[in-house]
């Protein structure tokens, strides 16, 4: 799971009663901001900030609900440049109907220049999904790749519940709730060092080290986390505890098991 992606691949902020799969909206035309805070850069084994906490910021545009456009800007807690990382993103999404509804992105991810040998290059990434509500339970299954020579695979399998509370405040406010919890496969890296030692007359021995990357497609990591939105009028208000475990660990990107926590803060501007 891509933490730091763009809103684009998660749930937009929604109207009461409505699911991940539903949208009663009365508009076509939507324009989101946001602004948001994360205790790590999380994505399928991997650390991407090296454990630091981010501070990111967002513009989300949305026709129909099936098509968005999305730029997302962050910055590393203390770190320079203060844009360190930044991603553009398109995305479709199409609802068949109650029970079952597909998804589609394209997003583009960039690093400053100063930040890339400490941190990772420039990519992009396709992701393709297909939804289930079950009504118990709505899955989701994430095909994604990364779109560049080193390549690299993802599959997730993302159950969750949607819930929300009665309106209040005079119809203006409601409480809603998304406990999830996710299992994401991928190609896992393995450095094999082997020492070869050539016994030379008149000169000695001589010792050469040979390094081996073997790629294997396995479980990544297990995420269990519980997203809570409190939306009034325009204005959503976003919390997610989330437990992380992964069974990867790469080690130029490490990544600890544990707590971590998200807050977002989104505006529809119209």
């Amino acid at each position: 799971m891509l933490m730091f992606m763009s809103t684009i691949n998660g749930m937009l902020p929604v109207s009461n009663n409505n699911s991940d799969t539903v949208s009663t909206a009365s508009s076509k035309h939507a324009l989101y901001a946001g602004v948001g805070y994360g205790s790590d850069m999380l994505y399928s084994g991997y650390s991407l900030s090296g454990s630091q906490p981010f501070y990111s910021m967002d513009i989300m545009y949305s026709y129909n609900r099936k098509w968005s456009l999305a730029f997302m800007a962050y910055n590393l807690d203390g770190q320079s440049p203060a844009v360190t990382f930044y991603d553009m993103a398109i995305g479709y999404r199409h609802v068949f109907n109650s029970w079952f509804d597909v998804r589609a992105s394209l997003a583009n991810y960039f690093t400053a220049k100063s930040a890339q040998e400490e941190y990772f290059g420039n990519f992009s990434y396709l992701s393709v999904s297909t939804g289930f509500d079950w009504r118990i339970l709505y899955t989701r299954t994430i095909y994604s790749t990364i779109l560049n020579r080193s390549g690299g695979s993802y599959f997730q399998i993302k159950n969750s519940h949607y819930f929300s509370t009665p309106d209040f405040f005079d119809g203006k406010a409601f409480v809603d709730f998304n406990p999830a919890f996710n299992f994401v496969f991928g190609d896992r890296y393995k450095l094999y060092t082997s020492t070869t030692r050539t016994v030379i007359p008149g000169v000695g021995n001589l010792e050469q080290t040979i390094e081996e990357i073997d790629t294997s497609f396995g479980l990544m990591d297990l995420e269990l986390s519980v997203p809570i939105s409190f939306n009034y009028g325009n204005v959503t208000f976003e919390a997610e505890p989330l437990y992380y475990y992964p069974f990867h660990k790469d080690p130029d990107f490490p990544s600890q098991k544990g707590f971590f926590f998200f807050v977002n803060l989104y505006f529809r501007i119209f």
